[in-house]
């Protein structure tokens, strides 16, 4: 009984296995942006799906062609810009109307991005207010006292 041809075998068998190339691990990919559902148009107003949507819970500053001072056009620009890199980072959205919609004909509807509510979001960076009748008037001095006005201590962490 001679062990070498088996022996011989199993090293040859071996080696073989020892050539594969190793099995490459499974990567995890990130679900798709959802720049292809939701635009920003305004920092309160979207595109979702071919819809116009406004939010039902946050009065962004105006832009250029309909803000009443310079200073409410700047901090348009600025909500406008960070609502967009909410956007841009988003994995997830959703859209709850609320069966309402403004004198332009844009559903009011409270949005979230990647489960978060983006009304939310603004008004608790300071870059909106609450909806209120007469609107906030981003032009006047901010007041803590002043109804829906947006929270202080966020503005001075404007990075």
């Amino acid at each position: 009984m001679t062990r070498t041809p088996i022996l011989a075998a199993l090293a040859f068998a071996s080696a073989l296995a020892a050539c594969d190339k190793p099995e490459q691990p499974l990567k995890a990919e990130a679900p798709p942006s959802i720049t292809a559902h939701v635009r920003v148009l305004d920092a309160d107003v979207l595109i979702i799906d071919g819809q116009h949507v406004r939010l039902a819970n946050a009065y962004a500053p105006e832009s250029l062609l309909h803000a009443r001072c310079w200073a409410e056009s700047l901090a348009s620009d600025h909500a406008t810009e960070f609502a967009k890199q909410l956007v841009d980072r988003g994995r997830m959205y959703g859209v709850e109307p609320n069966g309402k919609t403004d004198e332009y004909g844009r559903k009011y509807a409270i949005v979230t991005i990647d489960g978060a509510d983006l009304g939310d979001i603004l008004y608790n960076a300071g870059l909106a207010s609450r909806p209120s009748e007469p609107r906030f008037d981003w032009c006047q001095p901010i007041s803590q006292k002043a109804e829906g006005a947006p929270k202080l201590s966020s503005l001075y962490n404007l990075n």
